[in-house]
């Protein structure tokens, strides 16, 4: 089976983008309904009892980053910093699969060294370090509002940094200068003929 061009790999992973594509816009309705209902909950309009107050400690992964509450703490830092992680990631996951998608694209029309597809992976690594640094950033700030309600005394916070998606962010820049040097080799290749 071919790499490139049609009945290819590429025609496969176009049509797993499709499908991912899919997933996270129903992920990102999912998380918009979450927020509404939070917002009627924490508006006194609705009450969702123990969804959004548990009473026996809660603990929230941000992704490899953990924070556990004992009893009693004050939840809602925990459910907002869950909302916006989760827009951050979702939407920052829509970003990609949609710049992942042009890139098949021109490798099912057999060009892959086509200009965009270098700027298509500079935007991807780039989503992928505001989508971390944003996840440290948010961490911390639900760190800071839990210890501004005395919660974190208790608390068990553990924050992990990921190499594995620092290591694929440095792929994907190496890649994007591939790429980019390939589309201007193409270049010159054709304005020679």
């Amino acid at each position: 089976m071919r790499a490139f061009g049609k009945g290819s790999i590429a025609e496969i992973i176009r049509i797993g983008l499709l499908i991912g594509w899919a997933v996270l816009w129903v992920c990102m309705a999912t998380i918009l309904a979450i927020s509404i209902a939070f917002a009627l909950h924490s508006a006194g309009i609705v009450d969702m009892g123990k969804f959004f107050a548990p009473d026996n400690g809660i603990r929230l992964n941000f992704g490899e980053d953990e924070i556990s509450l004992p009893a009693g703490a004050p939840t809602w830092p925990l459910f907002i910093s869950a909302i916006l992680v989760g827009a951050v990631v979702v939407g920052g996951g829509l970003m990609i699969v949609w710049r992942l998608r042009r890139l098949v694209e021109s490798f099912c029309s057999g060009q892959p060294f086509a200009k965009p597809n270098a700027t298509h992976l500079r935007a991807i690594w780039m989503t992928m370090v505001g989508i971390e640094v944003a996840r440290y950033a948010l961490l911390l700030l639900t760190i800071a509002a839990l210890t501004g309600f005395g919660a974190t005394q208790d608390a068990d916070l553990k924050l992990k940094i990921d190499l594995s998606t620092w290591g694929s962010i440095l792929i994907l820049i190496v890649l994007a200068e591939v790429f980019r040097e390939g589309a201007r080799l193409k270049e010159e290749q054709e304005l020679t003929i």
